[in-house]
């Protein structure tokens, strides 16, 4: 028995200091493969450079290339931008689609070329031009060097398919410059979209030569243009070249023939629109036009955007007003504080938007000055709906001290504007006189309006009412140019009754600028259901909202009429 054991104990000892041994010479790991170096090094060059493709970089670190010899490789990097849609699609497993075999710069990248992943899929490059394609995904901008290996950018992960791409259309964009002639726009975005859809093609940019080529297989295809600086528009119409004597040329969008107001395009960026439907081409050019604008027109672009989206929240609440739409917003007060509501905070927001730009101009530009007059317009407007416009700088007023106030403003304002807003400002100051029911003034400001061109329809009914007392002839003819205009209106030969009313009704309804008159006129709202609940003088105004009282420190008083 003491032989087993010493037996036994002798093994132990044994197994023992071999276990000792294992620790003290652990076997060393296998070095890196090629592959894994090189991909190290890709990872390394697009974390330092690269962070629009930061989750496609997270993934490529946890793939496991520990078998790849290679160490010269041609990456296509996925764009964050559309990572959550493709969680189920780009993993360790699919990320090796976009990594292929042999470094490929964008020269060799040529239309036809075949290319293979670690993966053992094909890669199909299609190119046109300088527009590179790997399965139908355009690559965006030039190699990225990274190690022995070049990496490319793509807005969406790769598909896997089965042969070639083939597109039904190939449309050529070519934009010049106006710039005293034509040459070509180099670096000009083009985003372009599937027509019926709005499912987008891909983003593309102008060579040297002003040119870019969309291959897609889209019927109808829509694209917009950007470039820092520059505007395929002035003067609010879309340009279409130069004309013989060197003068700008624009669209002539409604095709009538003539270019006129009609015609401006109503928001940017302005999309273009391309049909391939019945035509017997395959491939069409389009040429467009840009021109290089100031910091001061970009500022103004801006603001004539702001502007718009303001015009649109006066004019649904007017609409509203006139109408009752549905359910007469005078049923209750609380009806008509939640509409003035919306209403005070799009104007209040307009405003403070357009103090920001005027901080970002010199004194004495154009831009600054139109921009001055569009926040003394919105400042009119609030007067007219609530009959104070709150305050004077940082201040709140009360309702007497606003309408002075905006006068002496809109005075000293004409002093010093370009003489071409002259004549709109005094439109303005003729307005809050006729509001204020100093008709002796407003007729004075718009007689000096109308006499240097400005003869809108507004500018006649503030002359027709100013007038009505003192001159009744000036009066009927004022309202007989407006009434020219609306066949249904018959012209009149004296004021008998309701003429001015009928005449601001038709001639500013769908304006945004009809309801105070109303008030000024002493009308009550007379149209379907708007008629049981209108009360006057109630409703001329609006009930100012409380937060706006409150914060006055009851400085500004609520309109008569509202609890």
């Amino acid at each position: 028995m003491k032989t087993l054991a010493y037996y036994l104990l002798g093994i132990f000892s044994l197994c023992l200091l071999n276990a000792c041994s294992d620790e003290e010479n652990p076997t060393p790991e296998p070095p890196p493969s090629k592959g894994q170096e090189e991909v190290q090094k890709i990872v390394e060059v697009l974390k330092e450079s690269n962070p629009e493709v930061s989750q496609f970089v997270e993934i490529l670190e946890k793939v496991n290339v520990a078998d790849l010899t290679q160490d010269e490789l041609t990456v296509f990097a996925v764009k964050n931008t559309s990572t959550a849609s493709r969680a189920a699609v780009l993993d360790t497993a699919s990320i090796k689609n976009h990594i292929a075999k042999g470094s490929y710069t964008k020269d060799d990248l040529k239309d036809g070329t075949k290319l293979t992943s670690i993966s053992n899929e094909t890669l199909y490059v299609t190119r046109t031009e300088d527009d590179v394609q790997i399965n139908g995904v355009k690559i965006e901008g030039n190699a990225i060097k990274a190690g022995n290996s070049y990496v490319y950018v793509v807005p969406e992960v790769i598909p896997m398919i089965e042969a070639p791409v083939t597109y039904k259309h190939q449309t050529t964009i070519k934009v010049n410059l106006i710039d005293k002639g034509y040459k070509p726009l180099e670096n000009v975005t083009i985003a372009a979209k599937n027509g019926n859809t709005g499912a987008e093609i891909g983003t593309y940019t102008t060579d040297a030569t002003g040119t870019a080529v969309i291959s897609h297989n889209c019927d109808t295809l829509t694209y917009t243009l950007h470039k820092e600086g520059h505007s395929n528009l002035a003067n609010g119409y879309l340009l279409a070249g130069m004309t013989e004597d060197g003068n700008l040329s624009y669209v002539d969008l409604n095709g009538d023939g003539e270019i006129n107001e009609v015609d401006k395009v109503s928001g940017e960026p302005y999309i273009y629109y391309l049909n391939y439907k019945g035509r017997p081409e395959s491939s069409l050019t389009e040429t467009c036009y840009m021109i290089a604008v100031s910091e001061a027109e970009i500022i103004l672009t801006e603001w004539n955007d702001v502007l718009q989206d303001y015009n649109a929240e006066l004019l649904n609440m007017e609409m509203q007003l006139i109408t009752g739409s549905g359910a007469s917003p005078y049923e209750s007060d609380e009806s008509m504080k939640a509409l003035a509501s919306i209403y005070y905070t799009s104007a209040f927001n307009t405003l403070e938007t357009g103090e920001k730009l005027l901080n970002g101009l010199a004194d004495n530009s154009t831009a600054k000055q139109t921009i001055q007059l569009g926040v003394y317009r919105i400042k009119v407007d609030l007067y007219a709906y609530f009959g104070t416009m709150f305050k004077s700088g940082s201040n709140f007023i009360s309702a007497d001290e606003s309408k002075d106030q905006l006068i002496s403003n809109l005075k000293q304002y004409k002093e010093t504007c370009p003489n071409e807003l002259k004549n709109e400002t005094s439109f303005l100051l003729a307005k809050v006189h006729m509001l204020a029911g100093e008709y002796i003034d407003a007729y004075e400001n718009i007689r000096s309006a109308i006499q240097y061109g400005y003869a809108d329809i507004e500018s006649k009914l503030i002359l027709a009412i100013s007038a009505k007392d003192s001159n009744p002839q000036e009066t009927i003819e004022a309202l007989n140019f407006v009434r020219e205009s609306f066949e249904w209106l018959e012209p009149i030969q004296s004021l008998d009754g309701d003429e001015l009313i009928e005449t601001c009704h038709t001639g500013l309804n769908g304006s945004g600028n009809l309801y105070p008159y109303y008030r000024v006129l002493n009308e009550a709202i007379n149209y379907a259901q708007v008629v049981a609940s209108f009360t006057m003088p109630k409703h001329h105004l609006l009930p100012i909202p409380q937060s706006v009282i409150d914060e006055s420190n009851k400085v500004i008083k609520q309109n008569n009429g509202y609890n």
